[in-house]
């Protein structure tokens, strides 16, 4: 028993040596207290600092003579109060700068730590590269590239090359879209890439143009076209549109009108149009011939050359469609022309006689619209009577002809 207890009382004073040995050494490592601050204003703070620690010269900019934060440390006498002090102040984003023996005390904004740069490849499913870059950039501050290799430092940032220069063409154009930036950027563009790479949109544009032959007294061939339609389908003319050339029918079939118009003599099929067309993209048709033209005159030396020009004529039909959710905007551009030989001016180059409809419209999907107004009138004098017989024997007369152009489209979304 008695060893027992001895062994225990030899534990305890092991234990109490050992945490008195600790108070020792913590009091020895902690100092003595120099100077100590709890929660006094930033100025203030800086006043005492230097008056009663420092006891040296200072200035402090305006930004910082009213500002409301609170300081709280303590320095003891085992650490260098100057650098604890610029450590703390720098904390706060507090620059001290020395000059002549003066501390001048300004604020600082810190720079933002640099996200290291990642390099992301994608393969469009549908849309261009061009067009996904010219939508994603601006908005991430990394740089798009073209399908060259990765990481080449040749590549131009959307800020680097002016739009559409050579310099963009080649940033722009490519079989993959090359993106340099931060991880965060990058799973931003993960994410929206799915939204605007979609299929584009198309459009069927069925046409006919007709050309109506009619007298003075008859009107428009587009007025024409309205009296046959009357009474047999819905339509919106005039007024009702804005377009005073303009007829308007929600429903019904092109073929149908075709062959209502087939049976007035005066309504002529110049063409029959059919095509099909991306959302935002041009397509013409055009049947014609192509007639060389007088050009320009340039000098080799001395001696001048003549050049030549082809210009198309005949039937040139042009449509630009902007395919919407409920509506398809599109830009119709309808050309009959042709060549005939100069009276006036240029007497070696032929004169080009053309009319066109060119127009803006919105429609809904299988809408068909009638355009027209290009009317051309016509005199021709006629004189009958026999040749050998007095002029006042024979007669004259004079005929006024008129003919128009009326263009019907049916404008419709292809599905899938």
């Amino acid at each position: 028993m008695v060893s027992l207890f001895l062994v225990t009382l030899v534990n305890d004073m092991r234990k109490y040596l050992f945490l008195f040995a600790l108070l020792f050494c913590a009091n020895s490592f902690a100092g003595k207290v120099l100077f100590e601050l709890d929660r006094v204003k930033l100025p203030t703070a800086i006043n005492m600092i230097y008056l009663d620690l420092f006891n040296k010269p200072y200035m402090l900019s305006p930004e910082l003579v009213s500002d409301d934060r609170l300081v709280s440390f303590r320095i003891t006498d085992n650490i260098d109060s100057y650098e604890f002090v610029r450590r703390y102040l720098n904390n706060m984003n507090i620059r001290i700068s020395t000059k002549g023996g003066v501390d001048y005390l300004s604020s600082f904004i810190p720079d933002k730590p640099k996200e290291p740069v990642f390099d992301f490849v994608y393969t469009p499913k549908y849309r261009s590269v061009s067009y996904l870059s010219d939508i994603l950039r601006g908005k991430f501050s990394g740089r798009f590239g073209s399908s060259g290799d990765i990481g080449d430092s040749s590549q131009l940032s959307a800020g680097q090359a002016s739009f559409g220069s050579a310099s963009d063409f080649m940033n722009r154009s490519g079989d993959v879209l090359v993106y340099f930036g931060s991880k965060s950027d990058i799973a931003k563009i993960n994410k929206i890439l799915p939204l605007i790479d979609v299929p584009v949109s198309e459009a069927l544009v069925y046409g006919y143009v007709f050309e109506v032959q009619s007298s003075e007294k008859n009107g428009s061939g587009l007025a024409l076209a309205a009296k046959l339609l009357s009474g047999k389908v819905n339509i919106g003319i005039g007024a009702s549109q804005t377009f005073d050339n303009f007829i308007k029918i929600n429903t019904g079939s092109l073929d149908a009108l075709y062959e209502l118009f087939k049976t007035d003599s005066r309504f002529h099929v110049v063409s029959s149009p059919r095509l099909r067309v991306r959302s935002g993209s041009s397509a013409s048709f055009s049947v014609g011939s192509d007639v060389p033209v007088l050009g320009q005159v340039t000098y080799q030396g001395e001696r001048p050359v003549q050049s030549v020009e082809y210009r198309s004529s005949g039937v040139i039909f042009n449509v630009l469609p902007y395919i919407r959710q409920n509506s398809i905007d599109i830009a119709i551009r309808q050309e009959l022309s042709n060549f005939v030989k100069t009276d006036t001016g240029v007497n070696n180059s032929p004169t080009l006689i053309k009319r066109g409809v060119t127009t803006d419209v919105s429609v809904s999907d299988g809408d068909i619209i009638l355009l027209g107004g290009l009317a051309e009138t016509k005199d021709s004098d006629a004189e009958t009577g026999f040749s050998f017989l007095p002029g006042f024997l024979s007669s004259s007369s004079t005929e006024k002809t008129k003919s128009d152009i009326v263009v019907i489209l049916q404008v419709k979304k292809v599905s899938g």
